[in-house]
């Protein structure tokens, strides 16, 4: 078989692309580490929503991966976090064709099989919590191997771990994932396990990017004082670049995923960031909106690992949700 590593790879979900990162799939190159907290730029090298799209006629696809650490969570599988999924796009959608399987920080696996040869063109869904220190795509010798081109539109999800894809069962479930499927949009992933705090320092980074929309999902992470002290903050540093100046920006309320597990007021919360939002809009921020989340996670309670984290049930809800509800907006999606 004959290899395609990172040098020769086109990824999607990575800001500026071209500048030198430490590891290939990182989602923020280096020049912005003096940004951020040490927690930020820790889960940043990690390759949530990132993934390769290409198109090949070769009968296998073999994928090599090697990552930092062999992490592991009590609460997610092994494949969301450092597994990989393939997809197949044909009759104008995409189909789940197979994972791979993470055994150790090296693995090394046939993820694709088929008699027959013709072109197919594929999305390879990269680990949603670990950092990939390499990655190499083998087809057949004298099979062809084209990247594809990536999608011109963005929009970028700023948010918590569940953003970033916990809890679910492989990367192609996460939301981001999802909604970049069934949409022709290139979703960026902000998530930050833990740490989606509506951070100026992150908003200076979101400005550079030329997104058609961002959307910020940060309420399981922070308090009624940080939704008061930082949501304007944000909008203003988000604002801050000719890239973004007059982009939308979607707030997203915190579903209530579990009736019987909480330890705070979703519902306040939920009030005090709709309040920041009106506040916004008054005193001269345009394109700002809410969406909000009542039902969004279903009612059956099915929809968590934890009655926090998403499961694949709740991460297929609330793509269908965000899906709808940004449809219902005015910003051309």
């Amino acid at each position: 078989m004959k290899f395609f590593d990172s040098s020769t790879l086109i990824a999607q979900g990575l800001i500026e692309p071209s500048l030198p990162r430490k590891y290939p799939f990182q989602r923020i190159p280096n020049q912005f580490q003096k940004l951020l907290r040490k927690e930020l730029w820790n889960f940043s090298q990690n390759s949530a929503g990132v993934s390769v799209t290409f198109q090949t006629n070769s009968t296998k696809i073999r994928i090599q991966w090697k990552i930092k650490k062999d992490f592991q969570m009590n609460h997610m599988a092994n494949t969301g976090i450092k597994g990989l999924d393939l997809y197949q796009y044909k009759n104008d959608s995409w189909y789940y064709r197979s994972t791979g399987i993470p055994i150790s920080k090296s693995n090394d696996e046939i993820i694709f099989e088929n008699k027959k040869t013709k072109l197919r063109k594929f999305r390879l869904h990269l680990p949603l919590y670990v950092t990939l220190t390499d990655l190499k795509i083998g087809v057949s010798n004298d099979c062809k191997f084209l990247n594809s081109q990536l999608d011109s539109k963005n929009i970028v999800f700023y948010g918590t771990s569940i953003t970033q894809g916990g809890c679910a069962s492989r990367p192609g479930l996460a939301h981001t994932n999802i909604i970049s499927r069934k949409t022709s949009y290139n979703c960026i992933n902000f998530g930050f396990d833990g740490n989606g705090h509506l951070e100026t320092s992150v908003g200076q980074i979101l400005s550079k990017i030329k997104a058609n929309f961002y959307i910020i999902d940060c309420l399981p992470n922070v308090d009624m004082k940080l939704i008061k002290t930082n949501v304007i903050p944000l909008i203003e540093s988000i604002r801050s670049s000719h890239n973004s100046i007059d982009k939308p920006i979607i707030f997203v309320e915190q579903p209530d995923a579990h009736d019987n597990y909480f330890d705070e007021n979703i519902v306040e919360k939920n009030m005090v960031l709709k309040q920041q939002v009106q506040k916004a809009k008054k005193i001269g921020h345009e394109n700002i909106y809410l969406i909000e989340c009542k039902g969004s996670l279903g009612k059956d309670n099915d929809a968590t690992v934890d009655g926090i984290h998403y499961n694949d049930i709740g991460y297929a809800r609330f793509a269908k949700h965000l899906i709808t509800e940004l449809r219902k907006l005015n910003i051309g999606f």
